[in-house]
């Protein structure tokens, strides 16, 4: 099937961004890196934004649909293994969208309210999962500290590729995805003083298996 030329748009601008940064790149580079003309490209996006805007959207649907967990048993830390290898899938994917946060929020209103939203919503979504942890018996934790470690969990999560670009000092085009699957170090390191020791166990030999898709 022919893919549609706005779809290829979305899909060379997300490429272009994700490798050069989104601040580098112009609608006129995304119409060269296509072989279009920049008035075919404002035939279906008007600027930079708008296809942003697209990008944000198909980021907002696969996160969507990761945080499922199981409801008729408890969950087990392989669940959490899983799920945190299609959520670091999902940000190598989109890798872009976090390192370019701030500028790209502060010029659009609409997607800096979205972003709150995706972030509200995030840590929700860790809070809940820590709590099933807890019910299973996998961490030890009372509910007045599960806010601040999911807290925590977000931001180390999410502000991985900046710390990739600034302390590491790694080019925008020489990030590979091993570079983003270490930060699951940071995030397990977190979890580590509420968890058992047998437990401590067996999330070091799971952590050992998880590896870039």
């Amino acid at each position: 099937m022919t893919v549609k030329t706005k779809d290829r748009i979305v899909h060379a601008a997300l490429e272009l961004f994700n490798t050069h940064g989104e601040r580098k790149i112009t609608t006129n580079h995304i119409a060269a890196h296509l072989k279009i003309s920049p008035g075919n490209l404002y035939y279906h996006y008007r600027n930079k934004s708008d296809i942003i805007a697209r990008i944000f959207d198909q980021y907002e649907q696969a996160l969507a649909v990761l945080f499922e967990l199981p409801q008729d048993r408890p969950v087990t830390l392989q669940d959490q293994a899983q799920l945190l290898e299609k959520l670091l899938q999902v940000f190598w994917d989109y890798r872009f969208l976090h390192r370019d946060l701030v500028g790209m929020l502060a010029n659009d209103e609409e997607l800096h309210q979205r972003y709150q939203n995706i972030a509200e919503t995030g840590i929700a979504q860790a809070s809940n999962i820590i709590r099933r942890l807890r019910d299973a018996n996998i961490m030890q934790i009372s509910e007045e500290e599960i806010p601040p470690l999911a807290l925590n969990i977000w931001l180390v999560l999410t502000g991985w590729g900046s710390y990739l670009r600034t302390a590491r000092g790694i080019a925008e085009e020489d990030i590979r995805q091993e570079h983003l699957f270490e930060v699951l170090k940071q995030l397990i390191s977190l979890e580590m003083p509420y968890l058992s020791e047998e437990t401590r166990t067996l999330t070091r030999q799971t952590l050992s298996q998880l590896q870039p898709a």
